[in-house]
């Protein structure tokens, strides 16, 4: 597609996870099956959640997944690792943006786009974002270079 935005770069994200590639994430076509880049994905986004702010259990509020989109940029193969990185795009009140590229070496081979929103574990209602938590986050905003 055309209207794509142009590949991230590595040096781009500050947060990092990992993932090895399992012969039960290919399929028959011999490349691993985009249920499996979703499920990277997953990694990626929890890892970075209990990194900033805390493990589910330990916080004063949940968060849910409101949208992925996730673009298939190249195909990836066993064996082998792929490495997650996330920034955060855009912070609202109750909800935010959550920017991923998966590589694999230097490659680009996935990007995703999420829109998380912050629960009252009560209620279960969108409720405002933590002053300290956004703050953790947006210390996680994408390090573009300027050209």
């Amino acid at each position: 597609m055309s209207d794509r935005k142009p590949l991230p770069r590595p040096e781009e994200f500050a947060f990092w996870s990992d993932e090895t590639v399992r012969v039960s994430d290919t399929d028959l076509n011999g490349h691993v099956n985009n249920g499996a880049i979703g499920a990277y994905c997953e990694t990626g986004r929890a890892d970075l959640m209990n990194a900033v702010a805390g493990a589910p259990h330990e916080r004063g509020f949940a968060m849910a997944v409101a949208r992925v989109a996730i673009d298939y940029r190249r195909e990836v193969h066993y064996p082998g690792r792929v490495r997650i990185g996330g920034a955060m795009l855009s912070m609202g009140n109750s909800s935010f943006v959550l920017e991923q590229a998966l590589f694999v070496g230097d490659h680009c081979v996935a990007t995703a786009e999420n829109v998380m929103v912050v629960l009252d574990r009560a209620t279960r209602k969108p409720t405002p974002i933590p002053p300290e938590t956004k703050a953790r986050f947006l210390a996680l905003a994408p390090m573009r270079k300027l050209d």
